[in-house]
């Protein structure tokens, strides 16, 4: 489980080092599209519409993903010595929150909308929840066998 934290945990502040240099090159003027659709409402709207749906969708999901029995019966069939599927369905977990994160992040500096940052920052705070520990990968695992 050693090395599946380690992949986990690389993966987990890769995607956080990403978004957070989205922020810095929007909070400082550097991305050229800050604002371009402040002025289409209804692609706001919508685009507000769709990540709310998404967001308030993938967080409990992906909290309870580890619960499904196809996932877990393909996890606990997994025979090899890394925990190759382990490992995948993880990295899967990690994307469903940390992805809508990286578009809420760009979506808000596209329309300038604070509910985007909110959604950011929600999900943000959830992947805590998640966070690769060998701690935790020991448990889950372990979890799914009892």
């Amino acid at each position: 489980m050693k090395q599946a934290e380690k992949i986990l945990t690389i993966n987990y502040f890769i995607v956080l080092a990403f978004t957070l240099a989205i922020i810095v090159f929007g909070e400082n003027d550097w991305l050229n599209n800050v604002g371009i659709m402040h002025d289409d409402k209804s692609s706001d709207f919508i685009m507000t519409s769709i990540m709310e749906i998404i967001t308030i969708c993938l967080i409990p999901v992906s909290l309870r993903l580890f619960k499904f029995k196809k996932i877990r019966n393909g996890i606990l069939s997994d025979t090899t010595e890394n925990h190759s599927s382990f490992i995948a369905w993880a990295i899967v977990r990690l994307g469903m929150l940390q992805l809508p994160m990286i578009v809420n992040a760009i979506l808000y500096y596209m329309y300038m909308n604070v509910a985007f940052g909110y959604m950011g920052i929600i999900l943000f705070l959830v992947s805590f929840f998640i966070f690769p520990t060998v701690e935790r990968c020991n448990f889950e695992y372990e979890r799914m066998k009892g």
